[in-house]
């Protein structure tokens, strides 16, 4: 059991680090850098004007750390 929660982890893993990376790159500029990360154009992205994709992105940071931690907790079992 604890193999197959293994394989898994390792194809959760991989399918979400592929579309991390392909969201990530297809997300407009929001402008500013790290300058105006804290005031001015930068806010927004955290701010209420977050749209859908933002959502879409934390879930996929969510499913790659829990996978993450899943293959890291199954990997003496297997």
């Amino acid at each position: 059991m604890m193999q197959v929660l293994h394989i898994v982890g390792w194809v959760v893993f991989f399918v979400t680090a592929i579309l991390l990376t392909v969201v990530i790159l297809l997300q407009e500029s929001k402008g500013g850098g790290l300058a105006e990360a804290f005031g001015g154009v930068g806010a927004e992205t955290f701010g209420v004007k977050s749209g859908g994709i933002n959502r879409f992105t934390f879930l996929l940071a969510a499913l790659f750390c829990g996978s993450a931690i899943l293959i890291n907790s199954t990997w003496n079992a297997s």
